[in-house]
């Protein structure tokens, strides 16, 4: 019986959380630096580290998608600190550029 909260306990340190959130926007390239990128939060993640993200500015035609997910590495630096500082991976993706089709019937006309 003493077993089983020692598993739920080691399973809760260990246990992987991802978060994906979608626009519905079409997906396009995320932007430069932007993939994979160290994402600081402390206090199990409840508490964001540094300045929230411009996207309008990093993605001029809208976001499609942003995924927060731990690896290997965050992980680890959230079990020696105790998960006082609990990092992961942040990915944005951009959403396409919409480019609108010609009139029908426009063919010939000058610009």
């Amino acid at each position: 019986m003493c077993r089983l909260p020692a598993l739920l306990l080691v399973m809760g340190l260990f246990g992987c959380a991802e978060t994906r959130v979608y626009s519905g926007l079409p997906p396009g390239d995320p932007p430069r630096g932007y993939e994979n990128r160290w994402h600081s939060s402390f206090f199990f993640g409840t508490t964001p580290g540094g300045r929230p993200y411009d996207l309008g500015r990093l993605c001029p035609s809208g976001w499609s998608q942003i995924e927060l997910a731990p690896d290997f590495f965050t992980s680890f630096a959230g079990v020696v600190t105790l998960f006082l500082y609990t990092p992961s991976r942040l990915t944005i993706v951009c959403a396409r550029p919409m480019q609108l089709a010609r009139p029908r019937g426009s063919e010939g006309l000058a610009p």
